[in-house]
């Protein structure tokens, strides 16, 4: 029988929490001396019974790998160890998205692997690049997401946590790369928040520095929207937009602020044709979880446009009652108004100006992927019909 791991120690910055242990159940129990700053998530405070579940606690299961990650893990490791999400965690160690780091005998700390950003960006090789960074940091990447992607120290960087998220469609999902790096670039050109991203000259990596993380290598706490609905992460396409305004007034420390951003990037992912603003696709970053008043929504990430790849894809929660079809500016106009938007229509009008405007400067760059060029043509132009102004 293949070992399997039973027990983790689990820790913040700030000092030790818990154990984490797996039989019949979950079970996480907060050391007798662990203080309030300690607290793992918003949802789970420091208390002496024990955190028991069925299934993993959902700020645990926030950073397990799905898709391509998943699969070569499990395809390198399974013939040694019980692949399951223990194992995950475990391999997360402290490299993970977020404040939580993992302790077990059987995976000892180590340093993350360095590159060179540069080399990254300008690679010429005749192999693919991608490739030979799975290879090599393959178990240091415990990062949520079906896209394949891997974690990557940047040799310019003082602290040890691999700083660097980098992706590829590979032959799946031909002109991903492109495909985020315009529609990031559109988010950027709203006055959204991003964190700092490139694309490789040939064109087949998207680079993003991940927003978690200080510049001297200080974690900030990040927990996505199903993580506070305590939800699982098959739960990520099932609910509403209404439900996540709720979030955002919850827990923002800036709720008008934040709950408008919110509103500006449902906006955004209609006129892009992204179907996959799902729960884990919204988040909050805070500086210290025992200061509520640092609580914030995080940068944008993760924004795509589906329709190149899926034709007839449809939003991926329910606005308005439904999710048959991507919102015209009527129903975005209606949905920013329930929420208490203040000058929705002029929000709308003005997103839908700028995509249009950074369709027109990146026309040289989408004429080489026509397929990607016209999905975004025209969802745009299906958010842009019905003028409500």
């Amino acid at each position: 029988m293949s070992e399997r791991i039973e027990r983790l120690q689990v820790r913040v910055p700030q000092g030790e929490s818990g154990t984490l242990e797996k039989s019949h159940r979950f079970s996480f129990a907060y050391h007798h001396s662990a203080q309030p700053d300690c607290q793992l998530s918003l949802t789970m405070p420091v208390r002496l019974p024990s955190y028991s579940r069925g299934a993993i606690h959902p700020i645990f299961e926030q950073n397990l790998p799905e898709g391509y990650v998943r699969e070569r893990i499990t395809e390198r490791l399974r013939k040694h160890i019980r692949v399951d999400a223990m194992l995950f965690l475990a391999l997360q160690r402290d490299f993970g998205i977020g404040r939580l780091q993992y302790r077990s005998s059987r995976f000892p700390d180590q340093a993350a692997g360095k590159e060179n950003l540069e080399e990254i960006l300008h690679w010429q090789g005749k192999q693919s690049l991608f490739d030979e960074l799975v290879n090599k940091y393959l178990l240091q990447t415990s990062i949520s997401g079906v896209q394949p992607k891997v974690l990557v120290g940047d040799s310019r960087a003082t602290f040890h946590a691999p700083g660097l998220i980098i992706k590829s469609g590979l032959k799946e999902y031909p002109g991903l790369a492109v495909n985020e790096f315009f529609c990031m670039t559109a988010v950027r050109n709203c006055n959204i928040e991003v964190p700092e991203f490139y694309l490789s000259d040939d064109q087949s990596l998207f680079v993003m520095h991940r927003f978690d993380l200080r510049s001297d290598g200080t974690r900030l706490g990040m927990e996505d929207f199903s993580v506070l609905l305590g939800e699982q992460t098959e739960d990520k396409y099932r609910g509403s937009y209404e439900t996540l305004a709720k979030v955002v007034k919850m827990y923002s420390a800036s709720p008008s602020k934040d709950l408008e951003i919110f509103f500006r990037l449902l906006v955004l992912s209609s006129a892009l044709g992204n179907g996959d603003a799902h729960k884990k696709n919204f988040s909050f970053l805070y500086e210290d979880i025992s200061q509520p008043e640092t609580i914030r929504l995080a940068p944008a990430y993760d924004i795509v446009s589906t329709l190149p790849y899926l034709e007839n894809d449809t939003p991926a929660l329910k606005m308005n009652g439904h999710k048959k079809k991507f919102p015209s500016q009527k129903e975005l106009s209606r949905f920013g108004k329930k929420i208490g938007i203040k000058k929705h229509g002029e929000i709308i009008e003005e997103i839908l100006d700028t995509v249009h405007d950074t369709i027109i400067e990146y026309h040289d760059l989408l004429e080489k992927y026509p397929f990607l060029q016209n999905a975004i043509k025209r969802a745009h132009a299906q958010c842009a019909a019905c003028s409500i102004l």
